[in-house]
């Protein structure tokens, strides 16, 4: 990554912020130059206002749209469509008149859709309290109190109604309940009372569960309003389907234009706060930024038209900088890159682990799902979601991972012997040959395989560690803390591999470890005083106890021999079903053939899940953490918005410029 200024004049400033954009290779920083004399470059407000009013109002029919929209694509509901447009096309999006009518017509649909279903639920609700009172023949505006008499109406659950009425009676004399109607849970009251008497029923309703209903907007029958109140829900109905049907006519018509225009929009703000990520006095403007070493002549092409009045300085990264991380890996070993994205990038200057990862990824995936059958399966989905489907390049490089996992799968399927999970006499003559290992009978072997790979992933870890530190010039650090552990694990291995050697191996790794881990070689290089060497044996036997970590290390290694395992009897238990199932009479072979297919199929979809899962976790938690930290932050170059957006190329002839995603 080179460090890249550019000085200019002010009267190309618009047009270099541009062409960097089209160039789409350069992260812009901000940088405080005032104690060279220049002051930061403040944003035309009014233009940034306007833009942002612009994307707000892109963004809300995009959202509108957005819910009207019938995918195009086969799985549309669950992949992210693309949207194919030329470079000429992206660059010439606006908000015109014909957008300000769709906004329009968009906001007067959301609107009424809004309003409509208010009313929808506000009628609901009065169906819902009008529906006790249905069989009442007395028009609503007629629920009045007399001279004498007092009227409650209102409700009272079915079940308490008995109690109430009681209740009422023991109050006063002079009171009458009328049952007007009911529905499952509660029956409408129309309760007269005389007026010497409305203090003393009011008092012991209110001490009830009566809920004295009124309503004052209605005055005809009840069962009149009911039906008025239906009538007026079918017609919001018929209303919001009419709207609904004009939504989706105006999402098939603009929702890809007014989304691609959301993008170009939010372009027009980031050249607009890269102005203000510039200095500049009164005539000049410094830019500073980042640009991949291979990208530098592309950054000077882009530039040529104003060669003449920007001038560009190309350096190293100082050690004080904060140098975005682009990772650089071959083709091959860029699916794996995506593993690397998932727990963090490198530090600029520091190790990429994806290479040293990528192989051990791919094997561990193929012992977890071990099967020929599942691995083409794996591969041929992986292919077809990558050719078929519009997918995002994070999908796509995801999806070139799983096509790797598959043919790690295919590989240790043909060295086991497993072709979806069929026992050797069910086998064709041709594949009846001995495996590699036999899974069942081999299982200690298969284990042992599993605990051997974890000692080498493992150790790899350790000794990267060291190589980074020797790298940093802690070469005292990388003996002492590192080294000293590969020596125990050598020693250990020697010990029980060669017959009488375990007692002394044992032994000697011990020694060394006390002796290393705690930190014995320090003040014979001048890295401590002599009087810590009366903490060796603490920091020794402390380091020590620490090795017993590095062993359950190892054995974690074992769940892959599990995962092939769990793999293998599920498959075998699919089978077993499906040639039981056969049996049947007449419906046997379709039985069969539905067992087999759903089988296989749930199979390989859980047992891929454990496959990526645990391989994963294995890198992360045992090798990742002997050497790696995360911590950089990816490299984020300043280029046109394209979010689901494909741009193709231009005609020939015609000048290149923006990123396709």
């Amino acid at each position: 990554m080179l460090k890249v200024t550019a000085f200019g004049h002010n009267s190309v400033l618009n047009q270099v912020v541009d062409m960097l954009q089209r160039a789409g290779v350069i992260e812009v920083a901000t940088v405080d130059m005032e104690e060279l004399g220049l002051t930061a470059v403040t944003p035309n407000g009014s233009q940034v206002n306007s833009v942002e009013e612009r994307i707000a109002d892109a963004q809300f029919v995009t959202q509108f749209l957005g819910r009207f929209r019938e995918a195009d694509v086969a799985f549309g509901a669950f992949v992210s469509e693309k949207i194919h447009l030329t470079h000429d096309e992206y660059e010439n999006l606006q908000v015109d008149e014909s957008f300000a009518a769709v906004r329009r017509e968009c906001t007067h649909i959301s609107d009424r859709l809004g309003a409509i279903e208010r009313d929808r639920n506000r009628l609901e609700h009065l169906l819902h309290e009008l529906e006790p009172w249905s069989d009442l023949r007395l028009q609503i505006s007629q629920w009045q109190c007399t001279e004498h008499v007092t009227l409650f109406t209102g409700t009272v659950p079915l079940s308490h109604s008995a109690q109430i009425r009681q209740y009422l009676r023991d109050t006063c004399e002079l009171v009458t309940v009328a049952e007007v109607g009911s529905d499952q849970r509660r029956e409408a009251w129309v309760v007269m009372v005389h007026d010497s008497c409305v203090h003393d029923v009011r008092t012991t309703l209110a001490l009830t569960e009566f809920q004295e209903v009124a309503f004052p907007d209605l005055a005809d029958y009840p069962a009149e309003e009911i039906a008025d109140a239906r009538q007026r829900m079918h017609d919001l109905a018929a209303e919001r389907e009419g709207l609904e049907k004009r939504a989706r006519e105006l999402a098939a018509e603009h929702y890809e234009h007014v989304f691609a225009l959301v993008q170009s929009e939010l372009s027009q703000r980031d050249a607009l706060q890269v102005h203000g990520q510039l200095n500049a006095t009164e005539r000049t403007f410094v830019l500073t930024g980042w640009v991949p070493e291979r990208d530098k002549g592309h950054l000077i092409e882009a530039l040529a038209d104003v060669g003449s009045d920007v001038d560009l300085t190309f350096q190293e990264p100082e050690p004080d900088d904060a140098v975005p991380v682009q990772l650089s890996n071959p083709r091959v070993l860029q699916p794996f890159e995506v593993l690397t994205d998932l727990y963090g990038r490198p530090r600029y200057g520091e190790l990429d682990p994806t290479p040293l990862m990528a192989g051990f990824f791919f094997l561990f995936f193929g012992m977890a799902l071990g099967d020929v059958g599942y691995g083409v399966m794996l591969a041929v989905a992986a292919v077809l979601i990558k050719r078929k489907l519009d997918v995002a390049p994070g999908v796509k490089r995801f999806m070139d991972l799983l096509l790797l996992g598959g043919i790690a799968s295919i590989a240790v399927g043909v060295a086991t012997r497993s072709y979806f999970a069929l026992s050797a006499e069910a086998l064709p003559a041709f594949l009846r040959y001995e495996p590699l290992i036999d899974p069942l009978p081999d299982l200690l072997l298969l284990l042992g395989v599993s605990i051997a790979l974890g000692v080498v992933h493992v150790s790899l870890g350790v000794l990267t560690s060291a190589y980074t530190a020797i790298r940093q010039g802690r070469w005292i650090d990388a003996v002492s803390e590192d080294i000293s552990v590969v020596v125990f694990i050598v020693a250990v291995i020697v010990g029980v591999v060669v017959p009488g050697l375990l007692a002394p191996m044992l032994i000697f790794a011990f020694a060394e470890v006390l002796l290393l881990k705690g930190r014995v070689l320090d003040p014979f290089f001048g890295m401590a005083k002599w009087t810590s060497l009366l903490l060796v044996p603490l920091r020794g036997f402390l380091g020590a106890y620490n090795m017993i970590g590095i062993g359950s290390d190892f054995l974690s290694y074992t769940r892959l021999a599990a995962l092939g395992l769990a793999s293998l009897m599920v498959g075998d238990a699919m089978n077993r079903l499906a040639e039981l199932a056969s049996s049947i009479p007449v419906a046997g072979l379709l039985a069969a053939a539905l067992i087999l297919v759903v089988g296989h199929t749930f199979n390989v979809v859980i047992n891929v899940l454990g496959a990526f899962v645990h391989p994963t976790r294995l890198q992360y938690v045992e090798f990742f953490s002997k050497f790696y930290e995360a911590g950089g932050r990816s490299f984020a170059p300043f280029a046109p918005r394209t979010e689901r957006l494909v741009l193709h190329p231009r005609a020939a002839g015609e000048e290149e410029g923006g990123v396709g995603s």
